[in-house]
């Protein structure tokens, strides 16, 4: 869990943070890229949730943070945010939401095939994969 001594002091004000643990994997940028921003070696919050959207976007990549770096000053409803995953992304590929930190936070995709379903860890794989398809 996210520990507010150990947040960046990059994060603006207000209820989401990252704490010092981050290993700059990019997945909460992926997932809530209004909220999230790169700095030299982490993320940190360059913009508090101001919607609804922002809000369920920020909580899905608390829940899919694979070191629990993101954390929040308020208690939020993150077993929505949970629900949410797997992520339709096209008509047939789910973005699974979910990472390890033993993969530096890589990302998994579910592809859903009548002869078949495939699961890819990649995300460039999986990118190449569906324009196959």
């Amino acid at each position: 869990m996210a520990n507010q001594d150990l947040a960046y002091p990059e994060n603006v004000p207000g209820s989401f943070f990252v704490d010092q643990t981050c290993i700059d994997c990019d997945l909460c940028r992926q997932i809530a890229p209004t909220v999230f921003k790169e700095e030299s070696d982490h993320s940190s919050v360059f913009h508090q949730p101001e919607s609804m959207d922002e809000a369920h976007r920020a909580a899905m990549a608390l829940v899919a943070c694979p070191t629990a770096s993101i954390g929040t000053r308020n208690k939020i409803d993150s077993q929505t945010a949970a629900t949410s995953f797997p992520e339709r992304v096209d008509e047939n590929v789910y973005f699974c939401g979910y990472a390890s930190r033993n993969s530096y936070g890589a990302s998994s995709y579910l592809i859903v095939r009548p002869e078949g379903n495939v699961l890819i860890d990649s995300p460039r794989f999986a990118k190449t994969l569906v324009e196959q398809i």
